[in-house]
């Protein structure tokens, strides 16, 4: 979003194409389906931590969509800002449309549901929409400090949030990482290392995914022994987690040193958000979960897991195609809002 389309980098681009299909991973095994319990893991060993897994190695998604934007840096635009007030409607009149076509009903809340004005319609949209009202104030800082400046700012932030909303959840407006001073730490944290270069960044690629698949693979194993053994472990998911910080900057970390262009990647990543849109719709996102629910009830666990691959394969690339439309629409208006601003 924050990217000029002419230079997009190809490696990039497909990290934000991975970390929304990680995103629809995470809420097919953890939205739709039961959190593993004591008991539930007693009594399905294995099928419980391949659910732990799953939602170990895809939880740090959301992190690295911040940390893309503040990978390069975000822009204050209102035209890109419209854009994205755009594209958020016709998803929501689209979705809606969608749940009136198949059950006939509307519901009372919808214009509200359109237009983000409920606690639980796309958190990530208007957190991120903070951060970008935010941005200027957090370059007007990054372009002045020094690298040891921002090292010690993120030290301190960090440490106060993992403290106050991590370890002792002390602040509702930090807890679990859904907030806008979240979104700020992990945008800083992309800009530091991006203009910076640390010397924990300048490592081999392959020793970022080493980094990556070790730190998921040890949380996954310290969920599975703490919440059978001791119902405890939650917080090891949580967005604000050192863990889920630490596997989505070596994630970033390893894509951004792959040397790859591709212009079929490029047109997808531009639609990636529109797949969050639709499957977390809350006119249709319900039926995402219930249908993933009910196999996970009804059918052999290999099934399952082929059914679950065919729906997110279908909803990625439909809600791309379908936002191909939305450019197309938005477009004359793009032109028109752009002669305007000048």
């Amino acid at each position: 979003m924050t990217q000029d389309k002419k230079s997009r980098d190809s490696n990039m681009e497909l990290l934000r194409l991975v970390a929304m299909l990680l995103v629809m991973v995470i809420h097919a095994s953890y939205r739709a389906l039961p959190s593993p319990t004591p008991d539930s893991i007693a009594a399905a060993p294995v099928s419980s931590l391949l659910q732990i897994i799953t939602e170990s190695f895809s939880v740090m998604a959301v992190n690295v969509f911040v940390m893309l934007s503040g990978w390069y840096g975000i822009r204050l635009r209102w035209n890109r800002l419209a854009e994205l007030f755009f594209q958020v409607l016709f998803f929501g009149i689209l979705c809606l449309g969608v749940l009136y076509a198949f059950t006939g009903v509307l519901p009372e809340n919808a214009a509200k549901s359109i237009l983000m004005l409920g606690e639980k319609d796309y958190w990530f949209i208007k957190t991120y929409i903070a951060l970008y009202l935010c941005s200027p104030v957090l370059n007007a800082f990054v372009e002045k400090a020094t690298s040891k400046q921002m090292a010690l700012l993120l030290a301190s932030l960090f440490t106060f949030q993992w403290a106050f909303g991590w370890v002792f959840e002390a602040t509702s407006w930090l807890k679990a990482g859904y907030s806008l001073p979240s979104f700020m730490c992990l945008y800083l944290l992309a800009r530091y290392i991006s203009l910076h270069r640390p010397r924990f960044s300048q490592h081999s690629p392959w020793r970022d995914l080493a980094v990556y698949i070790a730190v998921c693979s040890i949380v996954a194993a310290a969920f599975f022994f703490l919440k059978r053994y001791f119902n405890l472990g939650g917080l090891l998911f949580f967005y604000n987690s050192p863990t889920t910080i630490v596997s989505a900057t070596a994630l970033l970390l390893f894509f951004s040193k792959l040397k790859l262009r591709s212009r079929v990647i490029n047109w997808l990543a531009v639609s990636a958000l529109a797949v969050y849109l639709t499957h977390s719709s809350s006119f249709i996102g319900k039926f995402y979960d219930q249908q993933i629910l009910a196999w996970h009830e009804t059918v052999p666990r290999p099934l399952f897991i082929f059914y679950v691959f065919i729906l997110i394969v279908c909803v990625f690339f439909g809600s791309i195609l379908i936002d191909k439309l939305r450019i197309m629409l938005w477009q004359p208006l793009g032109k028109w809002l752009n002669k305007s601003l000048k």
